[in-house]
């Protein structure tokens, strides 16, 4: 009988277990002094944060149970437990609860003494050095530490407990420490022989932006990837029922939300992780563990609430389980954000009917680029994807993210109407085959930027361009130029958009449908001589038919322009095109059209229990973090083609009536987040019409 089961669509094994249904964690991060931890105090506050799983310390830097391993190092303060053994009074008293347990693990590094009797699996730093801090030693994801006794410990582990999973902390290569110092590429023997194995190179990179470091990091996550396979499949060969929580080959995908100093927010981090996650590999559940403390140098400080509540509402609209993480024992310090973790995870608990299965079914992608991916030529394409999210976000239109290097595996077709290209450096060939094969059956692309253009200028033939002529990023020729928007006969009174950022200028295919002229640089200073624009010819958009779908090109970093300037206009160039190619359909209507302020982000995705939408208030955001939302009222929700369907708010009030053929949801307010759940069909539960249909949570 075969454990796992294909994804469809993929050659990817999905292995199914209880985490396949919804679930929440909770995190209790232990010190050496935790020891003493009460158990059945820690599991009263896991139930009331509203978890049924709780994610304890267990093995690797620090055994909580008496090991008898000589390469582990068991904690000297379990001497002044009674049973001397903190994992075997965890599971007993979670069983009895019907908690599950998680098993957190930590072999990245390992005590002096071991680090001494053991050099060769040890980190190697470019310059020979050995990586310590506080007392620890890094070891190496290649040498046989990790490679070989790290299944002695699980072997160890869960031939004492059965516990229901394992979830393992800093599982990479230690290029930098604790404390942010930058080491470098490992140079241990392993790595040597490993990477040249690999990339066929024989000298190793010494850090980021040496010349080999993309084959480095390619060889890296190579190296972790099969060493998660090999875990997983161990697990499962001698617990079936216990899952592994990590990397893209375990059985629960991991992203941490938290904060960090010199690190600008990016309001949206979390929804994004979470939403490439589950393009990339839908038959997988994802975890996003939201840390309760501001930066790791700062863990006795709280999170301001509102972050931590914005992290798992986040997760959640995508699909996603919650997960909270603190230090220590619950109670012993004070973390005033987890009443807003605690909100969020309940919720999650309280209507797990409407979570399960939940799905992203947005019909807009949005690719992000590889922050890696840069070819040489101007970096990599991050500033224009936040840009186009952004935006795409403030005009509450519905979009999933799709990772570019997952382009050949997702079923585009399938999935969505609409993909969107920010400014991607460099497209494969079965990327490029993948995207062909979309547009050809019906789809539509939107492309910014350098997307679709090779190093040398040559331009995809079947995108409206046909050759670059020439790249615009001398930022004094690009001041006092613009884009044209209308057919106005003068500049002067024309409504213009500054051509800021880079611009590709191309020749255009014979049968490409052209708009947009580009109004040439003039004089801007002093005011006396700040005249002289004339009406341009050479347009900066291009639309071409491309079997039974459309490939729009816009070669101009317009979503760069709109995170520098913030002007609605800029932002509105890109998202106009989004919406008009979702509009060409039958009807012309989009599937939801959402009435709000641009500070609700609309989140589309599909349950057993219907279609559902979450509305996600960011009003709180405030330079690197969030405050406390602005509760927003009346938001209309109207769902094309769904009258007579039960609809439902699940956090406070709402009414549906039918509009036409339309479903209208009146949503009375948005606090942190709404959910709208839009059932399949049929009567409402209550069997009433839906002109008086309703909820209150």
């Amino acid at each position: 009988m075969s454990l796992t089961t294909q994804r469809p669509g993929t050659g990817e094994q999905v292995r199914p277990g209880w985490w396949d249904q919804p679930f929440g964690v909770f995190q209790t991060n232990l010190r050496e002094i935790d020891a003493d931890l009460d158990v059945e105090r820690t599991l009263d506050a896991v139930e009331e944060h509203g978890a049924n799983v709780w994610l304890l310390n267990v093995g690797g830097i620090l055994s909580h149970y008496p090991t008898r391993l000589d390469f582990q190092t068991a904690n000297p303060y379990l001497a002044g437990r009674a049973s001397g053994d903190l994992v075997g009074d965890a599971l007993a008293a979670a069983r009895r609860r019907g908690v599950r347990l998680l098993a957190r693990m930590d072999f990245s590094k390992v005590a002096p003494a071991i680090a001494d009797a053991h050099p060769e699996w040890l980190y190697v730093s470019p310059t020979g050095a050995r990586q310590e801090f506080e007392g620890l030693v890094s070891v190496c994801p290649s040498a046989g530490y990790q490679q070989e006794r790290l299944f002695d410990v699980l072997d160890e582990v869960l031939g004492r407990y059965d516990v229901d999973g394992f979830f393992f902390n800093w599982f990479g290569f230690n290029e930098v420490d604790y404390a942010g110092r930058v080491h470098g590429v490992c140079h241990c023997a392993a790595c040597v022989t490993g990477f040249r194995e690999h990339t066929g190179l024989d000298r190793l990179p010494d850090r980021a932006g040496d010349e080999g470091y993309r084959q480095w990091r390619g060889y890296a996550a190579a190296t972790i990837e099969t060493l998660t396979a090999r875990v997983r499949a161990h697990i499962a060969a001698l617990r079936p029922d216990a899952g592994l929580i990590l990397g893209t080959a375990a059985d629960v995908l991991f992203h941490e939300a938290n904060n960090a100093i010199g690190r600008t927010l990016w309001p949206y981090a979390t929804g994004e992780a979470v939403s490439a996650l589950r393009s990339a590999r839908p038959g997988k559940p994802v975890l996003v563990n939201a840390v309760a403390f501001w930066d790791m140098p700062y863990r006795l400080a709280d999170e301001q609430p509102e972050m931590l509540g914005q992290y798992l509402a986040q997760a959640i609209s995508r699909g996603a389980n919650p997960s909270t993480y603190i230090m220590g024992p619950t109670g012993r310090i004070a973390y005033g954000g987890l009443s807003a973790a605690a909100e969020v995870t309940r919720f999650h608990r309280d209507h797990r009917l409407d979570y399960t299965g939940l799905a992203p079914a947005a019909e807009v992608g949005l690719v992000r680029p590889d922050p890696l991916d840069d070819d040489g030529r101007y970096g990599t394409g991050t500033a224009e994807h936040r840009g186009l999210l952004a935006g795409l976000v403030e005009r509450h239109v519905p979009f999933d993210v799709v990772p570019a290097g997952a382009l050949e595996s997702v079923a585009l077709p399938e999935r969505f109407r609409v993909l969107v290209l920010p400014d991607l450096p460099s497209l494969s060939d079965g990327a490029v085959a993948a995207l062909d094969r979309f547009v050809r059956d019906g789809g539509s692309i939107v492309a910014t930027g350098r997307s679709g253009i090779g190093p040398d200028g040559a331009v995809v033939d079947w995108f409206p361009a046909l050759a670059q002529t020439t790249v615009d990023t001398d930022r004094d020729l690009l001041k006092s130029s613009y884009v044209q928007l209308d057919d106005a006969s003068s500049v002067e009174g024309a409504l213009l958009v500054p051509r800021h950022g880079r611009h590709h200028r191309v020749t255009w295919r014979a049968d490409a449908a052209t708009r947009y002229p580009l109004v040439e640089h003039a004089p801007y200073g002093p005011p006396e001589k700040a005249y002289g624009h004339v009406p341009g010819t050479e347009p900066v958009c291009g639309e071409r038919r491309h079997g039974a779908g459309t490939v729009v090109q816009l070669p101009w970093v317009v979503g760069t322009a709109y995170q520098d300037t913030r002007l609605t206009r800029l932002r509105d160039v890109v998202v106009d095109l989004v919406v008009e190619r979702l509009r060409d359909r039958p009807g012309g209507r989009l599937p939801v059209v959402v009435e709000a302020p641009e500070q609700v982000e609309v989140v589309v995705g599909r349950s057993a229990a219907g279609l559902v939408v979450h509305l996600l208030n960011h009003s709180g955001q405030r330079g690197n973090g969030y405050g406390p939302a602005v509760p927003v009222h009346d938001v209309v929700l109207r769902a094309t083609g769904l009258a007579g369907r039960p609809a439902r708010a699940l956090a406070g009030e709402a009414t549906a009536a039918d509009d036409g053929a339309d479903l209208l949801v009146r949503v009375a307010t948005v606090a942190g987040f709404e959910v709208v759940v839009i059932a399949d069909g049929g009567p409402g539960t209550d069997g009433a019409p839906a002109s008086e249909r309703g909820s209150r949570a």
